[in-house]
């Protein structure tokens, strides 16, 4: 069900006027309509907070004031997470983050509309607080988890190893733990804010295609559309988990998750279509998709509320867009 703030949907979004987007200097031109409003949310938010504007360099070489991006200093301070002991959790996890993981530094702490400062602030306290952990992620896969152990951001167990996918396809987060039945169980983990699902395709590389008919995930492995946009990475990382759950054994449990906020239409059509393409089955690996707006729920119900008021608004809540658009005077009389 939608979310309803002062009579409006929240998911029917406005194409908003290019002088409110330049007001806000975030007037970029190929954003998506859900893309556009989320990145005039974040610049309304960095506002409201007294954080300065960061700064874009174009292809061209020059740079200019983008609304959706932190100012250096504010960066540094780690004002793009949530809270302080946020910010603290994220800082541990990129020093010590998995050989090989790639996670951008820049748009970590300056990109306000990433997905990857996103995961961390849904997700970082379950990392220290195993018990909060279990709470929300039972709240959502009632009955998956027994008991949670590590969670790991930005994770792959082999990059580049061609007995996996041979590249560099990872999970944005990887739930690993127990069974009920004390068997091993993981959830494999892709966000999705306003990006769409753009990744090159697959279909050059033999490993993929042996790997779809090796696993009776889809209904027709062969099926071009798997390895191309925007279908490959949903493919790839649903693979990677099978590849996982495969190595740990038969009695083995696993999820693929999607989350992405109700109103990024790209990520929705590009997961209904993956849908229509797979087996009842999955090979023991289902696929679920869940918007961002009932996982911060769950963050509410199981014991954060304060974390969840600050998701909410930051993210998801976009009656402030909606008060633009009403105030919004472009005529004035002669």
């Amino acid at each position: 069900m939608a979310d309803k703030t002062d009579g409006y949907v929240n998911s029917l979004l406005p194409i908003v006027p290019r002088d409110i987007l330049q007001r806000y200097h975030v007037n970029e031109f190929g954003d998506t309509r859900f893309a556009s409003c989320a990145r005039l949310l974040q610049s309304i938010w960095r506002e409201s907070r007294g954080l300065a504007p960061g700064w874009h360099r174009g292809r061209d070489g020059r740079q200019r004031i983008l609304g959706s991006r932190l100012d250096l200093a504010d960066a540094r301070r780690g004002r793009n997470l949530l809270t302080p002991d946020i910010a603290r959790l994220t800082r541990r996890a990129t020093a010590y983050r998995e050989i090989g993981a790639f996670i951008e530094e820049q748009r970590l702490w300056e990109n306000l509309l990433s997905s990857q400062p996103l995961t961390f602030n849904l997700f970082a306290r379950c990392q220290s607080a195993r018990d909060r952990g279990l709470g929300l992620f039972a709240h959502l896969f009632p009955g998956f988890f027994g008991q949670v152990g590590e969670l790991a951001f930005e994770h792959s167990p082999g990059r580049g190893d061609p007995t996996y996918l041979g590249d560099y396809t990872a999970f944005d987060l990887y739930v690993s733990g127990l069974a009920p039945d004390g068997s091993p169980a993981f959830i494999a983990i892709e966000m999705k804010y306003s990006e769409a699902m753009r990744q090159p395709g697959r279909s050059s590389k033999a490993r993929y295609r042996e790997l779809t008919r090796a696993y009776a995930l889809h209904l027709d492995p062969e099926a071009p559309g798997l390895l191309s946009d925007p279908l490959a990475q949903l493919t790839a990382e649903h693979l990677l988990a099978a590849l996982i759950r495969e190595r740990l054994g038969p009695g083995a449990y696993a999820l693929f998750v999607v989350i992405a906020p109700a109103g990024n239409r790209d990520a929705w059509n590009a997961v209904d279509r993956y849908r229509s393409m797979l087996t009842e089955q999955g090979d023991g690996v289902p696929f679920i998709a869940l918007t961002l707006e009932a996982v911060i729920s769950a963050i509410g119900e199981t014991g954060d509320p304060d974390l969840a008021a600050r998701l909410h608004e930051r993210y998801t809540d976009f009656t402030p867009v909606h008060r633009l658009i009403d105030d919004w005077e472009p005529f004035t009389e002669g």
